[in-house]
């Protein structure tokens, strides 16, 4: 019998399909282990209300960043799914690219590109005590 799961190995992740009519991806749970190393302390980035984000690299050599859902979130399948769909219809060459996601188990995870040199708001607001210092 054969699986109805398709391999992507030009772009280093099992696919488990297509969400609808966006471009989200599924990520198999062990190319995001083997991407993270284990959700390794090393790739850790931080900590945010979703849960943990570590960074990751793809068999390929592409960078992620992957966002744990927190156990203690309380956000169901539902609100998850909810979630995605709205990520995604809000892509933008300005925002931070939604790949896809990993489900496994009660484990929810989502799979963005990841963004070099800090975050967005360290970019925006990071320097703040150095620009309000300059204009003192």
């Amino acid at each position: 019998m054969r699986s109805n799961r398709r391999h992507d190995h030009g772009r280093g992740f099992q696919n488990y399909g297509k969400m609808g009519h966006s471009k989200l991806s599924a990520f198999s749970y062990p190319s995001v282990l083997a991407a993270t190393c284990n959700f390794s302390e090393e790739n850790k980035l931080g900590q945010g209300g979703f849960g943990p984000v570590y960074k990751g690299k793809l068999v390929t050599g592409r960078e992620i960043a992957v966002k744990r859902l927190s156990k203690c979130s309380g956000q169901g399948t539902l609100e998850f799914k909810n979630e995605l769909i709205l990520i995604s219809e809000l892509q933008h060459m300005n925002l931070v690219q939604l790949f896809g996601f990993c489900i496994h188990g009660e484990e929810r995870m989502l799979i963005y590109e990841y963004m070099p040199n800090k975050s967005l708001d360290n970019f925006l607001f990071g320097n703040w005590e150095l620009i309000r210092t300059t204009l003192i």
